[in-house]
């Protein structure tokens, strides 16, 4: 996909500053931004290089077995928006079922993870700034299909190195398995 971008003039005070404007990006869930990740399904719909880094946005649709140790985001926000399925949060010592239809926030700095409590469940994460979407693309694999998996496995413990180094990278510490 190309970038565009568009330099606007603009006028007050400073008439000669310009700014550069971020072009629109339209985009869908597809195989060719799909990864097989944690019991499910990763769709990254919007990149943090689509956004200028402002943010990214993935679709995950995920089954119970696999979900996210603990862990803490240092320099991003997430919002989670339930859109089948109910989902269980943990975020910081806050313990909330999410059925469909429910937002929850997870600010940079507290501790979170959440549970899958239905058969599967299907969430829009939104993550600001954007880039945290590379654990996906770089842990996950590419998707052939749209299909859930039969079985969910939970994490080798030989991943943990690779997860360890990028977390690192994406400011993001593991912190631990928890049951809530």
């Amino acid at each position: 996909m190309s970038r565009w971008c568009t330099i606007l003039r603009v006028f007050g005070w400073r008439s000669k500053m310009t700014i550069a404007q971020m072009a629109p990006v339209i985009t869908r869930k597809s195989l060719e931004n799909t990864y097989r990740y944690g019991g499910g399904v990763i769709s990254i719909l919007l990149s943090a290089a689509d956004t200028g880094g402002q943010f990214s946005v993935w679709e995950s649709v995920q089954k119970p077995g696999n979900e996210p140790p603990l862990h803490v985001h240092h320099t991003s926000d997430e919002a989670f928006f339930v859109m089948e399925g109910t989902m269980r949060f943990l975020v910081g010592e806050e313990v909330v079922d999410a059925p469909a239809g429910s937002v929850v926030f997870a600010p940079r700095g507290i501790p979170h993870t959440f549970k899958i409590k239905s058969e599967y469940a299907r969430a829009i994460t939104v993550c600001t700034p954007g880039g945290f979407e590379e654990w996906f693309s770089t842990l996950g694999t590419a998707a052939e299909n749209f299909d859930l998996p039969e079985v969910v496995e939970p994490f080798s413990p030989a991943e943990l190195p690779r997860m360890m180094e990028l977390g690192q990278k994406l400011k993001t510490e593991v912190i631990r398995p928890v049951e809530f």
